[in-house]
């Protein structure tokens, strides 16, 4: 029992540890979405103005709560610049959602539950969209107000 938990500590303290001191980068997943695939959410979603910002949020997410500041200023941009935003959240919490929605300033028209099996890792996830449905930018997670800043550039760069 004493060598499992010792070959667990190494691997989670030691490791990680060792890994950076050698210049080594842990692997990551590839994101769920990548600029200029295309999305697999129904056409209605982005086909109602040049530019479509989808915001996967839960009104339940910490992140998305915390970034709920970062998401209204986005939002406001966004709709701005003659854009839309759409925010996705989950099925079984369609009220809890929309109401989130609303607190980022949008309409009720703005939510929509998003469809089971979609590729959603984490929340928050910004995914900018032509008219088409091609992915011009995408974000999973908003992170720090640097990361925040650049992402806001890179939408506003985008809407011009």
């Amino acid at each position: 029992m004493l060598a499992v938990v010792l070959l667990a500590s190494l691997g989670v303290v030691v490791w990680p540890r060792l890994a950076n001191a050698l210049g080594i980068e842990p692997s990551r997943p590839a994101p769920a979405y990548v600029a200029g695939d295309r999305v697999d959410v129904p056409a209605a979603w982005y086909q109602r103005a040049p530019r479509t910002l989808i915001l996967f949020a839960r009104a339940s997410c910490g992140a998305c709560q915390t970034a709920q500041p970062f998401l209204r200023s986005l939002a406001s941009t966004v709709l701005e610049h003659g854009a839309a935003v759409i925010v996705a959240g989950h099925r079984e919490t369609v009220a809890e959602d929309a109401a989130f929605a609303r607190s980022l300033g949008l309409g009720d028209d703005a939510f929509v539950p998003f469809p089971a099996g979609l590729r959603v890792r984490v929340t928050p996830t910004l995914v900018l969209v032509d008219r088409t449905g091609a992915i011009l930018h995408a974000w999973e997670a908003v992170g720090p107000p640097d990361r925040q800043q650049a992402i806001a550039r890179a939408v506003t760069a985008a809407l011009k």
